[in-house]
């Protein structure tokens, strides 16, 4: 198998990752997931690993929405999606029903017609009532979404009230068919729906919880058994020489915190370097070159900016200031340690730090243990650590 960092991988190429399949398929079951983590550490791949094995009766749908900005957009999309899933085999009667009353024709097709982007939530509710009264049991998997979220709150169609009434819709049609067994959804995204939805409740006076009766399925580095299988595909059509293969595994996927993307990328570096003795010292020097690549080709720099576009102004630079310490510490840092720090570089008050210190848990830029009630902190992950330090430290 040839190394692909960042491509798309599909089929085969697709390694491990098994156990979170299972937690996902066991949770459908009772109800919907927000499958959450990071940018590059896989959710992509787990979705196209469960649309081409689907289990337990469920016909999947992958729909990238990061695309679509209106929600006509994403009524439009998902009708074609189910035309060539062929779900529904054309016969869309609720929905047809409405698109005659609006449009004065059956023929479905003309998305753009005010009448018809004014009454989205009709169409989509009818059209999901089309797939309800079908014997199949259909899977929703849409990834992208917080990003398409983000789209409508800053578009001048939209705006934050059509987002809050998106979310709602989707929550409502949740709450009505699911009960049914007939639908199910994944939302899935790099951005956090917490983040849009924590936005929407700061500055636009959403009062709703869209996501409180769903599973938060959290992905992070893969399973040891399953990075070492990684590392055997990728090296299983060449002619490595390894010091001691077992071990060299061991430190790829020690110095990459078993991040597929950050495995591929070493072995991919390993091909463009044309290097065949394969060493922990060698796994140093790529792993150092990622972390001064100024074209960032680890995409690093989307921790930064994500803080930067989707944290509230008045705790970004607390954010950074946080993690620009935290790379600096050896171990866990005392919470209170960081209100001090925090506090001797600004004026700020200590719920405001709780509150930012607690996002960047949340948000996966932190892990946090508990001992005798007091909270400590460190990076989840040592290779950010590292370029945190490296870059901003």
């Amino acid at each position: 198998m040839k190394p692909n960092p960042g491509g798309i991988i599909t089929g085969e190429a697709i390694v491990d990752r098994d156990q979170e399949i299972y937690s996902i398929w066991k949770a459908l079951q009772n109800q919907s997931v927000v499958l959450t983590s990071e940018r590059r550490v896989g959710k992509t791949s787990v979705l196209r690993k469960m649309f081409e094995n689907p289990q337990n009766g469920w016909l999947p749908i992958l729909y990238l929405v990061e695309g679509k900005y209106h929600p006509i957009e994403f009524v439009e999309g998902l009708y074609e999606l189910f035309l060539e899933n062929d779900v529904l085999k054309g016969k869309f009667h609720k929905l047809k029903t409405f698109y005659t009353k609006y449009v004065g024709g059956e023929q479905v097709g003309s998305w753009k017609l005010p009448q018809i982007k004014e009454n989205w939530k009709t169409l989509l509710d009818s059209m999901i009532e089309d797939i309800i009264s079908t014997d199949k049991k259909v899977l929703l998997m849409l990834d992208k979404l917080p990003l398409m979220l983000s789209h409508f709150i800053k578009s001048e169609v939209c705006g934050p009230q059509v987002c809050m009434e998106f979310l709602d819709t989707l929550r409502e049609i949740r709450n009505r068919f699911e009960p049914t067994k007939k639908i199910g959804f994944i939302f899935c995204g790099s951005i956090g729906i917490h983040l849009i939805i924590k936005d929407l409740k700061r500055n636009y006076a959403y009062n709703a919880d869209p996501i409180n009766n769903m599973k938060i399925v959290t992905l992070s580095g893969m399973n040891p058994s399953g990075a070492r299988l990684l590392c055997e595909k990728l090296s299983e059509d060449e002619n490595y020489q390894f010091d001691d293969k077992g071990k060299i595994y061991e430190y790829i996927c020690k110095s990459t915190d078993n991040l597929p993307f950050y495995i591929q990328h070493v072995f991919a570096l390993i091909n463009d370097l044309q290097k065949n003795k394969i060493n922990e010292k060698l796994v140093d020097e790529l792993i150092d070159y990622l972390l001064n690549d100024p074209k960032d080709e680890g995409f690093f720099n989307h921790y930064i900016d994500r803080i930067k576009t989707y944290y509230d102004k008045d705790i970004q630079d607390i954010a950074l200031l946080i993690l620009d310490k935290a790379c600096k510490q050896e171990d866990y840092w005392k919470e209170e340690d960081i209100l001090n720090t925090v506090k001797s570089f600004m004026e700020i008050d200590d719920e405001t730090i709780k509150v930012t210190i607690n996002l960047l848990w949340s948000d996966h830029y932190l892990i946090r243990i508990v001992k005798g009630y007091k909270r400590s902190y460190k990076f989840k992950y040592l290779i950010l650590k590292k370029w945190w330090k490296v870059n901003r430290g």
